[in-house]
Formats: structure tokens, sequence, C-alpha cells
């Protein structure tokens, strides 16, 4: 004997499938929305503009300054900038550079595009062209700085102190890296540390970082 579906029971069934793929794009945006918060999360900080004036310079992307060799901390020349507004952390950040092995380019001072200290973020690592080998070099110690690139022609390389900036700590494999750096040599521009593959002759007595050391160095979760 054939049983035949009753109309009641294929009424049915629309708002069940309805409420089926309702739930199913729920599910989609929330976790589209997790994994975009946590892309966020392992980015670097944006800092705000100055009030009054203009920027002080380009923000470049850390994709961007991760394809610039770093240099050796030696001849790294940084000068520290307070821009968060506690008082003596400018001196106290200069002289953690210099325990870890980094050159001073003049004496720790305020900030002048953030003169009253309201540099709300962790910080800003500043440079011009000349400088893209230090700042790769001092990224390894700053990773949730925002990296900005100005117009000097020097290649000193500026770290403002935010407000979130706290202090230099970096984990082993940032040590491992500044060590290997600071192995042998001298250097100028960290040019010896590119790729061996891509036809770039290495530079006798200059340092070389391993790869995967670099590479562990350069993670970072940064809120």
């Amino acid at each position: 004997m054939m049983v035949r579906n009753r109309p009641y029971q294929r009424r049915r069934r629309a708002p069940v499938l309805l409420v089926v793929a309702a739930l199913a794009v729920a599910a989609g945006v929330t976790w589209a929305t997790v994994l975009i918060n946590t892309g966020a999360a392992s980015g670097v900080t944006s800092c705000p503009r100055p009030t009054a004036g203009p920027p002080p310079g380009a923000v470049v992307t850390q994709a961007a300054l991760a394809k610039v060799p770093p240099a050796p901390p030696s001849t790294v020349k940084v000068r520290v900038l307070n821009a968060g507004g506690q008082r003596g952390q400018a001196n106290l950040v200069a002289a953690q550079f210099s325990d870890f092995g980094f050159a001073q380019a003049a004496q720790p001072t305020n900030d002048a595009f953030f003169p009253d200290g309201d540099m709300t973020c962790t910080g800003q690592i500043r440079f011009g062209q000349a400088g893209q080998g230090g700042a790769s070099t001092v990224a390894l110690l700053v990773p949730c700085a925002e990296l900005i690139r100005d117009a000097r022609r020097d290649d000193s390389v500026d770290v403002a102190v935010g407000t979130t900036f706290g202090d230099l700590n970096p984990g082993r494999a940032v040590r491992d890296a500044l060590d290997q750096l600071g192995a042998s040599g001298s250097g100028s521009d960290g040019s010896a540390n590119a790729d061996p593959t891509a036809g770039n002759a290495q530079v006798q007595g200059t340092p070389v970082v391993d790869p995967a050391t670099l590479a562990a160095a350069r993670q970072a979760t940064c809120g």
C-alpha cells in the first residue's frame, strides 16, 4: 500500500530549511569575524596622527620591511624619542638598545611630533631609504611598533616611544638572531643576509643569519 505525503508535511519542510540556512550563514559570519579579529590581533598597532602639523612620514607594512635584510646592531644608529609622556623612559629604552649592541645616533629627547606625550600606541620606528636595514634590525626588538618611512638622507633610525611601549624584552629567537648578526664583521646595510639563491654575492667576514632563526624572530603577536 502506497503512503502519500500529506500536504502539511511538505509545507513544514520549507521553514526548517530556512532555519538551517540562516544558522549556516550566522555560523559563517561568526567564524569570519573570529578570523578577522585574530589577524588584526597579530598585526602592528596603529598610532594616531599628530594633533598639529604634518605626519612624520608614510606608513610601511611589516611585510615590506621583512624583505630587507637586517643590519648588524653595531652599525645601526638609534635615537630614542619620548612620545608617551612617561618621564625618563626614553633614557631607559636608549640604554637597553645600547645593551643589545646598537649605536646611538643622538641623545634621547622628547618627540617633536607629539610634544604633549600623547602618542597612544606602542610606538613608531622612523627611518629613511638609507636606514632600511637598520630599521629591519630594530623591528626585531620592537615588533609591534608602527613603521614610518620619512625623507631623511642618513641611515639613522628613530624609535618614538608611545604610551603603551613597555620595555625591550625579546624572546630567544630574537636574541639568537641578534647574536648571529653581531657574530662577525661590521657590515653596513645588512646586504650579506640576503637570500643566497637570489644571486647576491656574500661579503666575506659579514654576519649571516640563519633564515629559520630570522623567520622565528619576526613572529610576534601584538594586541
